[in-house]
């Protein structure tokens, strides 16, 4: 009698557990799915994306907002304490954008504005200076406005609290980190 009445309570224990329909068969769109998941921890970017994500915002004053090309930090060939990098200001200060608006109007399209510029610099890691090698100058559009080519590299003391600083903290972890 015992065994007949813990049968029952785990029948009536196990039965609502079971499922009441059968599962439906998953489609070959679902499994490529699952199979991608799998195979890779990271989601696939599209082109966009992917360029969005490269630049990593470090500052912002007055002038504008600054970012850096995280694919762009490297050792400077044959230079063991310097580093590059590419880094971005897209400009925000009103007087600044007013200022290269009266600057730059002759090359702007009517419906275009001054957007923001990309600088080359260098950084010496061990002696706290910086070079800026090259800046570029577009529209908000992508257009090149001007391209200032340094002829002579020229190292200066990093100032503190300044983009500069923080760009040098950011080169000197990369250097670390090698």
């Amino acid at each position: 009698m015992r065994k007949i009445v813990m049968f029952f309570l785990m029948i009536c224990i196990v039965l609502p557990c079971l499922p009441t329909k059968a599962a439906e068969k998953p489609t070959a769109e679902q499994t490529s799915g699952i199979w991608e998941m799998e195979m890779s921890r990271e989601k696939k970017l599209t082109p966009e994306e992917e360029a969005k994500e490269r630049w990593v915002g470090v500052f912002a004053n007055d002038i504008g907002i600054y970012l850096f090309d995280k694919k762009s930090l490297a050792p400077v060939e044959n230079k063991k304490d310097q580093v590059q990098v590419l880094v971005r200001t897209i400009f925000n200060g009103p007087k600044v954008v007013e200022q290269l608006q009266d600057r730059y109007k002759a090359k702007l399209a009517v419906d275009d504005k001054v957007g923001f510029s990309e600088t080359q610099m260098i950084f010496k890691v061990e002696q706290a200076r910086y070079a800026v090698i090259e800046t570029k100058l577009f529209s908000a559009h992508g257009v090149l406005l001007e391209d200032i080519v340094k002829p002579r590299i020229i190292f200066k003391p990093v100032p503190i609290k300044t983009f500069a600083d923080t760009m040098y903290q950011v080169a000197k972890s990369f250097n670390r980190n090698q």
